[in-house]
């Protein structure tokens, strides 16, 4: 559900609130970018979590525009697309697709949290220690950003930067 005329794309790490986020609040999307990425025609949506950093994932021919696409899509419903951060890539690709996005990541202070709620959601060993490993690198890089960023302190969430900031957020009905 879109609110205004305006959407702003997130492309946040792991951990800062996007699921959450667009649970709660129907004019927010959390394009989840595994089923973009990888074949799961045979994977229950369930499993994602479980399934991020595994090695036998086949990646699809589409990737990555078929989630452009679905982001550009996503922006004419809703007022919020939250996306992966992709940290792990050696050129961001929303840049190369002209997408213009903000960034949104944790101190490194609060990102020592971040691994404890990764093994609470249920992410495997190797998805947190891939995240860990690059954390210092995406942190440079999002701190080097020239364009909007968010930068989480402590326990604060994407949910409590925005409403700090005073993005309109809708929330769903309670049936």
């Amino acid at each position: 559900m879109k609110s205004s005329n305006n959407s702003i794309i997130i492309s946040g790490f792991g951990g800062v609130g996007k699921t959450f986020l667009a649970k709660k609040y129907k004019n927010c999307i959390d394009l989840e970018s595994s089923p973009y990425k990888y074949d799961y025609s045979d994977v229950k949506k369930i499993d994602y979590e479980k399934l991020k950093g595994s090695k036998n994932r086949i990646i699809r021919k589409e990737w990555p525009e078929n989630y452009i696409e679905a982001i550009k899509k996503a922006t004419k419903e809703y007022d919020i697309v939250c996306v992966r951060y992709n940290g792990d890539e050696k050129v961001d690709f929303y840049d190369t697709y002209g997408l213009n996005y903000m960034v949104c990541y944790p101190t490194k202070s609060a990102y020592k949290k971040y691994i404890q709620r990764f093994k609470d959601r249920g992410n495997s060993k190797d998805w947190i220690e891939k995240n860990k490993s690059y954390y210092d690198i995406a942190y440079k890089r999002c701190k080097n950003f020239k364009g909007k960023k968010i930068l989480l302190h402590n326990d604060e969430t994407l949910e409590d930067a925005l409403i700090k900031r005073k993005y309109t957020l809708i929330p769903k009905d309670k049936n």
